[in-house]
């Protein structure tokens, strides 16, 4: 991408496109040149093909996502990985300069042969352990099937890391602010929201609600690492 250029990023979610609401904090960094699109793992496909193809399996990694009727859809994450490449050289073929991932799960060996893919797993777990390191944070994830995988990835980035889970779908944000107020109760000086489902609508509730201290989000640790890049 040369400086200047009018570079097209296409936001890929786990679920069924278009998710403004995960792509909001980081189109908000982008210049006003990007063309943005949108393209899902799960397009096209119905709540029993979905669920038949990509329903978690017990036992089994699992991720959260939401279909285009804004119901909520537990996947194996196994299944996802293995769906996102094909669906990465898709958009590359259609013109895309840059290629967001929406989700936070790790999905080793994707690859493109042009464009600029964006990992937030990489780019959130880096700026934790580096900006926030001597900090106490805790961690929220959305399902407590999660927390296994979750207490793996963190061990290595913040010592002794704490989780509470809150799905970033619920009707209400109750269940996130008692999750929030566990790790402060605990002594957590910031809070990171490990999914793309958490965005700015859970951090102005979460400060509406009283807490003070840092609420970091994916999408907007991505934003800021991927804007000035594009301009």
């Amino acid at each position: 991408m040369r400086r200047g250029a009018v570079d097209t990023v296409t936001f890929l979610t786990i679920g069924q496109a278009p998710r403004p609401d995960l792509s909001e904090a980081i189109e908000a960094h982008l210049p006003g040149t990007a063309r943005v699109r949108h393209a899902g793992v799960l397009d096209g496909l119905t709540r029993p093909e979905t669920e038949l193809r990509f329903g978690a399996t017990e036992g089994r990694a699992t991720l959260l996502s939401r279909l285009a009727d804004g119901s909520p859809v537990t996947l194996d994450a196994d299944t996802v990985g293995a769906a996102l490449q094909a669906r990465i050289d898709q958009v590359e073929e259609a013109g895309a300069d840059v290629v967001v991932l929406l989700c936070t799960g790790e999905f080793p060996g994707l690859r493109t042969r042009r464009a600029r893919l964006v990992e937030p797993d990489a780019l959130v777990t880096g700026y934790v352990g580096t900006v926030l390191r001597g900090s106490r944070v805790g961690f929220v994830v959305p399902l407590p099937e999660q927390v296994p995988e979750a207490r793996e990835k963190w061990r290595a980035v913040v010592p002794a890391p704490a989780f509470t889970t809150a799905s970033p779908y619920a009707d209400n944000d109750a269940a996130l602010l008692a999750a929030a107020c566990t790790h402060l109760e605990a002594g957590a000086d910031v809070l990171m929201l490990d999914c793309m489902g958490y965005g700015a609508r859970h951090r102005r509730s979460l400060r509406a609600a009283g807490l003070t201290v840092p609420i970091l989000t994916p999408g907007a640790v991505v934003g800021a690492a991927l804007g000035p890049l594009l301009v």
